[in-house]
């Protein structure tokens, strides 16, 4: 399973995961009737709305020469641009900074806040693993734009980058360019673009009127692979190792700074 609805796993994951922890600290937290104390389970969320900004401005400015092209960017919070240590490490700070005159909530609110990271951790790792046994590269026939027949087990022993999209899709259109760029700068990596449910004259006026030049443009009208690789939203970038197997997959607009990030992982 890709998402729930528009919504990707990952960040069900989170939700999940926040709600326990802020469901632990509010119960370990009750004290004697008349008490008047902070609300554990609000420090808790308040926890990760920290974490998530510094790991955000961290990861700008990490690479800023990258987001300096198009900083518009920056805003593009789902573009997966966090370093995770700093989230944690922030969060967890701010939460003994206000806590420091609260002794009685640090225990239930730090405890909550530890196991939902822990379990969270936990998830996301089966996650990652039941993606790479489940969803491999699949073995599918599409058609190259002069009618050919190509099975995308042909992209299988180097690492691969599937885009699914469709030219009727916003994002999908903003993000293409810097798909493209990409696929110029990285000759180790292969890019595929593989439209789903659109015919060829559609997809030839969408890129001459984009001026787009890419290479591994395949259609596939019936959209078998958002079918087989369960994806039910668009544009899903989904990144393969050179052994076939799913190492991540992003659902939405790409940035560059994003995309360069996930493509070094990729390596």
């Amino acid at each position: 399973m890709s998402s729930v609805g528009p919504v990707p796993m990952p960040v069900v994951l989170i939700l999940i995961f926040l709600l326990l922890a802020m469901a632990i600290a509010r119960i370990w937290s009750r004290g004697e009737p008349g008490q008047v104390r902070p609300p554990a389970a609000g420090m808790v969320l308040d926890m990760l709305l920290v974490g998530l900004l510094c790991g955000r401005l961290s990861f700008v400015a990490a690479h800023f020469s990258l987001y300096r092209e198009a900083p518009w960017s920056v805003l593009q919070i789902a573009d997966g641009g966090y370093h995770l240590p700093v989230v944690v490490g922030a969060g967890f700070a701010w939460a003994l900074w206000r806590l420091r005159r609260q002794r009685p909530l640090r225990a239930p609110v730090l405890a909550g806040a530890l196991v939902g990271l822990l379990l969270w951790g936990g998830a996301s790792q089966g996650l990652a693993y039941w993606q790479a046994k489940q969803m491999p590269l699949p073995t599918l026939q599409v058609v190259d734009l002069q009618g050919r027949a190509i099975d995308l087990q042909t992209f299988h022993g180097k690492p691969l980058v599937l885009n699914l999209w469709a030219s009727w899709c916003g994002p999908c259109r903003r993000e293409m360019p810097v798909l493209a760029t990409a696929q110029q700068k990285h000759a180790d990596i292969q890019f595929v673009f593989l439209n789903q449910g659109e015919t060829l004259g559609e997809v030839e006026t969408f890129l001459a009127a984009e001026h787009l030049s890419l290479g591994n443009v395949l259609l596939d009208e019936a959209s078998a692979a958002s079918t087989t690789l369960d994806v039910r939203a668009f544009p899903s970038t989904l990144f393969f190792d050179a052994q076939g197997r799913l190492q991540e997959l992003h659902l939405g607009e790409l940035t560059q700074a994003g995309l360069e990030h996930k493509l070094r992982r990729l390596r």
